[in-house]
C-alpha cells in the first residue's frame, strides 16, 4: 500500500463541501477530478482540479442497497471526462458533522462490485471520497489491482487545514527547547513544522535570513536552491558567513585578477553555508542543498515535493517557474524582496520591502504583471548573448540586512501562522512596507480569467500532467 494524499485550494474545497455537506443533513454526491504528482519516494499527491456536483434526484438517487447512490449515467460521464483529461476521478459523498469519518459496509461493498470495472474504463486509478465536517477518508483503486487509503487531505488557503479520517494524536509533547514558541502554536503546531518540507529559492541576503528563522522554528527539512558562491560583499548580510567562506584574503579587490579567480574557485557555495547554519541552529532541520539554478530539472523536481516555498530570488526566470509550480502542484509560496530606488543623480527615493503570497486561489505573479517577459527571454539566452544584448548595467543594487529582515520576518511569520492554523481566514494580499515612512499598504491580487497559469483552463492542479517551463533537456 502506497502513501496517497489529496490537496485542494480553499475555493474549490468550499464548492465541494457546500454541496456535499448541505444544512439539510441529507446525503449529496458529486465527483472530484484530480491531477496527480508522484514524488521521488513513490508517494502520490492527488491535486483537486475541478468538482462536478451531482444533481439530487437525477444524478444522486435513492439506492437499492443503501440510502443513496450516484446514478450510473453520472458515474460513466465523469469517469470518461476524467479519462479524456488524464485526471483521477474521486466519487464523493458525505456523512454529516464530526471529526471522524469512514466508509460504511454498504459503501465498501459497492466499491468492490463496481470499481474494478471503473478502473478498466478509466485506464487509471478511480476512488471514493467520504467527508464529514472536519474529516475526510478515501478508498483508491489502482490499475495494477492494488488499493490505497487516503492519508490526509490538505486544504490550501490563508490557513492550511489538514483533514484525516480520525483525529491525529500527538506523537510527543513539545521539547523543552521549543517551550516558548510552542506557547504560541502549541505542541501540535510544532509537530506540523517538524513534518514540513520547505523550499527556499535563493540563499542570498533574504534567503539566508529565512533559512536561519525556519531552522530555529524547527522545520523538518529545507530544500535550498542557489548556484552562487559567497562573495566578499555578501558578508555583511549573510547570517553565519565568515571571511573564509568568501576566501576573502584572495578575492579582495586589491588582489590580482588571477589570484581572485583562484579565490572564487575556493569560495564556499551559499547552499553549503545554509547547511551549516541549519546545523548550528540545533533543531534537527535537514537541508537538501542544490548548488544550481532553479530551472535545473533536479531543483524544479525538488520544489514540486515541498509543502511551502519561500521565493527569495528576483530573476524573472525564478518568478515564472515558482509561480507555475504554486498553481500546478497546489503549493503555497511567499515571495520576499527589497528595493532601494536611486535616481540618476544618486538621490534616494522609496525604500520598500514586499511580501507577496502566491497561492492557488489568490495571488498569481503573472496576473499581477510581476513577470517581465522581455527579461524572461533575455535570461534564457546563453551568457555571451545576454552580455551582447546589454542585459543589466553590471552595477549591484543596494542591499542591507535590516531591510531584508523586514520582508523576511513578515514572510516567515505569514508562513508559520498559515501552517499552524493561526492566520485569520482572510484574503492573502500583497504587502508593501515603506522603510523610510513606516507606511504599510496592501493590494488584493488581480486574477485574469484568461490567465494561462491560474485561469480555468490554466495549469492549476494538473501536477505531472503538464510540463514545467524548463529548458529542453
Amino acid at each position: 500500500m502506497s502513501v496517497v494524499s489529496l490537496r485542494a485550494d480553499e475555493a474549490l474545497w468550499h464548492s465541494v463541501t457546500s454541496h456535499i455537506l448541505q444544512p439539510d443533513r441529507d446525503e449529496h454526491g458529486g465527483a472530484l477530478l484530480c491531477g496527480v504528482a508522484v514524488d521521488s519516494a513513490g508517494s502520490r499527491r492527488l491535486l483537486a482540479r475541478r468538482f462536478v456536483a451531482a444533481t439530487d434526484g437525477v444524478d444522486y438517487v435513492p439506492g437499492t442497497r443503501g440510502y443513496r447512490l450516484l446514478a450510473a449515467t453520472f458515474i460513466r460521464r465523469v469517469v470518461l471526462e476524467a479519462r479524456a483529461e488524464g485526471l483521477v476521478c474521486l466519487l464523493v459523498h458525505g456523512h454529516g458533522k464530526g471529526d471522524s469519518v469512514g466508509f460504511s459496509k454498504t459503501d465498501f461493498a459497492s466499491h468492490e462490485r463496481g470499481y474494478p470495472s471503473l478502473v478498466d474504463i478509466a485506464g487509471q486509478s478511480v476512488g471514493a471520497l467520504v467527508l464529514a465536517s472536519h474529516a475526510a477518508a478515501g478508498d483508491i483503486w489502482n490499475v495494477d489491482g492494488t488499493r490505497d487509503t487516503l492519508d490526509v487531505t490538505t486544504v490550501m488557503g490563508p490557513v492550511i487545514t489538514r483533514l484525516t479520517p480520525e483525529p491525529v494524536r500527538l506523537a510527543h509533547a513539545a521539547r523543552a527547547e521549543d517551550d516558548r514558541q510552542a506557547r504560541l502554536f502549541g505542541a501540535a503546531g510544532q509537530q506540523i513544522l517538524r513534518r514540513c518540507r520547505i523550499g527556499v529559492v535563493g540563499a542570498g541576503g533574504a534567503g539566508m535570513l529565512a533559512i536561519e528563522m525556519l531552522s530555529r522554528l524547527g522545520v523538518g527539512e529545507l530544500v535550498v536552491i542557489d548556484p552562487d558562491k559567497v562573495e566578499l560583499t555578501n558578508l555583511n548580510r549573510l547570517p553565519g558567513a565568515l571571511r573564509r567562506d568568501a576566501a576573502a584574503s584572495l578575492t579582495h579587490p586589491d588582489r590580482p585578477h588571477w589570484l581572485r579567480a583562484i579565490g572564487h574557485r575556493l569560495a564556499r557555495h551559499k547552499v553549503h553555508l545554509a547547511t551549516r547554519l541549519a546545523r548550528r541552529a540545533g533543531q534537527g532541520t535537514r537541508v537538501t542543498a542544490l548548488a544550481t539554478n532553479v530551472i535545473d530539472r533536479r531543483a524544479a523536481a525538488a520544489l514540486t515535493e515541498c509543502d511551502y516555498i519561500v521565493l527569495a530570488a528576483d530573476t524573472a526566470t525564478a518568478r515564472n517557474l515558482v509561480n507555475v509550480i504554486a498553481h500546478q502542484y497546489l503549493i503555497p509560496v511567499v515571495q520576499v524582496g527589497t528595493k532601494v530606488n536611486i535616481d540618476h543623480d544618486g538621490a534616494i527615493g522609496p525604500v520598500f520591502s514586499v511580501i507577496r503570497p502566491v497561492t492557488p486561489q489568490s495571488g498569481c505573479m503573472k496576473c499581477a504583471g510581476l513577470i517581465d517577459t522581455s527579461k524572461l527571454a533575455l535570461e534564457a539566452l546563453p551568457e555571451p548573448q545576454r552580455k551582447a544584448a546589454d542585459y543589466g548595467t553590471g552595477e549591484h543594487a543596494p542591499s542591507v540586512i535590516a531591510l531584508n529582515g523586514i520582508a523576511v520576518s513578515a514572510a516567515v511569520t505569514h508562513l508559520m501562522l498559515a501552517l499552524t492554523g493561526l492566520r485569520p481566514d482572510a484574503q492573502d494580499d500583497f504587502i508593501r512596507h515603506d522603510a523610510r515612512t513606516g507606511a504599510t499598504t496592501s493590494t488584493e491580487p488581480y486574477r485574469d480569467p484568461a490567465c494561462t497559469v491560474c485561469g480555468p483552463t490554466g495549469v492549476t492542479g494538473t501536477g505531472d500532467l503538464r510540463a514545467l517551463p524548463l529548458p529542453r533537456a
